[in-house]
């Protein structure tokens, strides 16, 4: 696989591909919660997703650059909107932080879902030369 170079145009999919995502956030009393399996759509800086962990329903709305910076709020259905705040790390995951200000906050890690070979398809054998 051939990575992008950061002034190429595909360098903000390959950091940011659309699709389905994983990770986790941090908080002192709950510790690591899983956010397992939501959706994240990327598109000319901006990103939109939806999904649920623990504490419900959610839908984000925020931006992303080609530096590796992204924004965006999590707003639980019916309940109360996260920040976040983070950095692709540049191996695939965006790390940074969470907050419900002013009180609460942690860490967050997220990475795009790596989909996997179907096990039923038959193996191929390579001749070599």
């Amino acid at each position: 696989m051939t990575i992008p170079h950061a002034e190429h145009e595909d360098y903000t999919e390959f950091m940011y591909p659309s699709g389905l995502w994983n990770g986790y956030w941090e908080q002192a009393v709950y510790g690591r919660q899983p956010m397992q399996d939501f959706f994240l759509r990327f598109a000319d800086g901006t990103i939109t997703g939806e999904g649920r962990d623990v504490i419900g329903e959610f839908t984000i709305e925020g931006a992303y650059d080609a530096d590796g910076d992204i924004k965006f709020v999590k707003q639980y259905v019916g309940k109360h909107a996260v920040l976040y705040s983070g950095r692709h790390d540049g191996e695939g995951t965006i790390l940074g932080k969470w907050s419900i200000p002013p009180l609460w906050s942690g860490a967050f890690a997220l990475r795009p879902v790596q989909s996997r070979a179907d096990p039923n398809l038959p193996i191929e054998i390579i001749e070599s030369s």
